[in-house]
């Protein structure tokens, strides 16, 4: 009888640790956050005048979200890389919006400054509202949407030398969308 008692005891605390763990993994995973082939949360923040960054306002157009910050070294050495895709593929066919995450609104100013010559759009979370819905935990963090607004790439926590592939994934979106023909 004792050892009855015993084993209902231990079968009364594996299960209450295997629903913890259960409620542990449902309620500690990301609730918003989007993988490729999803069509991602439109509203990306607003610029530095305060104006709504829609990615509807880019139908019909390589759609390229980064996620940065000026203390991140692969983000800076980013950007760079990615205005010059958008200008030699042109801004009809491919549209670059970099998310500021978590920085002042005079370090994101400041930063605005330093890329005042880059045709990229600049948007500034600072609370890391966009961030969450994108389920964004790190950077740097990109997603590169097709032209039919589904996401095509997604890549994550990468380096410097993830560059070229990347360049690679936008060159071949835009070979399949019929886009390197088109001038801008």
């Amino acid at each position: 009888m004792h050892t009855n008692v015993l084993h209902r005891k231990a079968r009364k605390t594996y299960v209450r640790a295997f629903f913890f763990a259960v409620a542990f993994v449902v309620f500690a995973s990301p609730a918003n956050s989007v993988e490729v082939g999803d069509i991602p949360p439109g509203d990306l923040g607003k610029d530095n005048d305060g104006k709504a960054i829609l990615l509807s306002e880019s139908v019909g157009r390589i759609r390229i979200v980064s996620f940065w910050a000026t203390w991140c070294p692969p983000c800076m050495k980013e950007l760079p890389v990615l205005n010059a895709i958008q200008k030699k593929a042109g801004a009809t066919r491919v549209q670059v919006i970099a998310v500021n995450l978590k920085e002042s609104p005079k370090q994101f100013r400041k930063a605005l400054r330093a890329f005042q010559d880059y045709d990229i759009q600049f948007v500034h979370d600072r609370r890391g509202s966009v961030a969450r819905k994108y389920g964004v935990k790190g950077i740097p963090h990109m997603l590169i949407i097709d032209v039919d607004g589904h996401i095509a790439y997604q890549h994550i926590g990468y380096n410097e030398s993830a560059l070229n592939g990347i360049v690679a994934e936008i060159n071949a979106l835009l070979i399949r969308n019929n886009m390197l023909g088109e001038t801008s």
